[in-house]
């Protein structure tokens, strides 16, 4: 090798190296610890749920967005909330009954809260109703449904009678007042109606209308003109219930959320993006993915070609596939389900399929916008008071991490070597560097005249 040639090499090493250890130098590590420390605070008793509409949910929202700005994010539209209107249930300080009256209106039976019935959160468009068999009575085997003039409801027997399950609230929802109850329960009712007696049931929730917020950071990319790629998770949950049980919601979603805000300080370390990124916390996800449906609603044209990568539930400590879930009408062939499913073989990991309209990838996917849900496909404790923190996994988080991040390197950094590759463009620059310069060592201390 000449000289000048093996010099060119050795500056042309050295210079990759010092720019390469530069890159290493300024990204930050993706860390599980921060994940499953911010999963603890927003499943905390402090927060109370993160019922959307509450106070709590306004501290997380603030808590978010503080994230965001710590982590060197930009406002969106000048601003880091995207505020819409929603209803809401609101608690009341009340007692909640269900109970027998006769025909003088006296109580000869008090059913008891929580062992032979409970509220459902479907809705309280009606929250204190009177019936008796004259009114529009159905019976099956599985529920009581009422008509009357103050409204309608349903009482269904819990699963198990168990009733620890809560579901979601929907305002659009047929029914006005909705209870679950034990088989034993509905079988002494059905008997008290048959017997002409009434039953009174009073459930202190209210329906109230409220603003609510999204919560969104900016990275600028290269080109501003371009449609942005979308990374998101929904920070709402259930609140508590009558006796003030706490549903936590660790995995459903304090996991993505936590999940979004540490990927937003490990994707801002990155370098500036070949387009926008909005990182977005969604919020009344519970309440059937309003905060995405409203965002995209004002958005749909800055949205038309983005790529929307969406994080519910990840961090299933149970055996569960990490799924790729894409919309009802997607299939395995969708560009980017096809694209999230390569990046799960090449690490090695065993994942699964959903098409299903059931997280906020829906809103983008109903406006034919590109969109997928990474979550672990664990509903075993979900809307119960046992999902907790404890049963979080390093192992799952870590496993969402490795596919997400090649995506998202992919789609927004358009697979820069210098990032994919950086440890080992170092470690080859510096080896082959440290090599030539050896060599004309080797050559000098033979002949020190050359």
């Amino acid at each position: 090798m000449s000289k000048k040639l093996s010099r060119f090499l050795s500056t042309l090493f050295l210079i990759i190296f010092f720019f390469s250890f530069g890159v290493s130098m300024r990204i930050e590590n993706f860390d599980t610890n921060n994940v499953k420390n911010d999963i603890q605070y927003l499943s905390s008793k402090e927060l109370k749920g993160r019922l959307a509409g509450t106070v709590e949910n306004i501290q997380v929202a603030n808590f978010i967005k503080e994230k965001f700005e710590n982590n060197n994010l930009l406002p969106f539209n000048n601003s880091y909330y995207h505020n819409f209107t929603t209803y809401y249930p609101q608690k009341l300080n009340d007692t909640p009954y269900l109970r027998v009256l006769d025909e003088n209106n006296q109580v000869i039976k008090e059913f008891e809260y929580y062992k032979d019935y409970k509220e459902d959160m479907i809705n309280f468009k009606v929250n204190d109703i009177i019936f008796d068999k004259n009114n529009n009575v159905s019976l099956n085997k599985e529920f009581i449904a009422v008509g009357s003039d103050k409204g309608t409801v349903l009482l269904y027997v819990a699963e198990n009678d168990n009733m620890e399950f809560r579901s979601s609230f929907l305002p659009e929802s047929s029914m006005d007042l909705y209870l679950m109850i034990t088989s034993n329960t509905k079988n002494q009712i059905e008997n008290y109606l048959k017997d002409g007696y009434k039953i009174h049931c009073y459930i202190p929730y209210e329906i109230n209308k409220t603003t609510v917020s999204n919560v969104v950071g900016l990275i600028p990319g290269k080109d501003q003109s371009s449609s942005p790629i979308v990374i998101s998770a929904h920070f709402d949950h259930l609140g508590t219930d009558l006796n003030n049980t706490l549903y936590a919601g660790a995995l459903d979603n304090a996991s993505g959320i936590a999940f979004i805000m540490e990927m937003s300080r490990y994707i801002s370390s990155l370098g500036q993006p070949e387009k926008n990124i909005l990182f977005i916390g969604f919020n009344a996800e519970e309440f059937g993915c309003l905060g995405a449906r409203e965002f995209v609603k004002d958005y749909g044209d800055l949205l038309k070609d983005s790529k929307v990568f969406n994080f519910d539930m990840i961090g299933t400590n149970n055996p569960a596939p990490l799924c790729i879930m894409g919309g009802e009408k997607d299939s395995v062939n969708s560009p980017l389900v096809k694209s999230a499913a390569s990046a799960c073989i090449k690490e090695n990991i065993h994942f699964n399929y959903l098409f299903q309209d059931s997280s906020d990838h829906e809103a983008f996917r109903n406006a034919n916008i590109e969109a997928i849900t990474f979550i672990d496909n664990d509903l075993s404790r979900i809307h119960t008071p046992n999902d907790k923190p404890e049963f979080i996994s390093d192992k799952s988080i870590n496993r969402c991490f490795k596919v997400a991040s090649k995506e998202l390197i992919k789609h927004a950094f358009a697979n820069n070597p210098l990032i994919i590759y950086n440890k080992i463009i170092t470690l080859i620059s510096l080896t082959f560097s440290i090599i030539l310069f050896s060599l004309e060592r080797i050559k000098w201390s033979k002949n020190p005249h050359i």
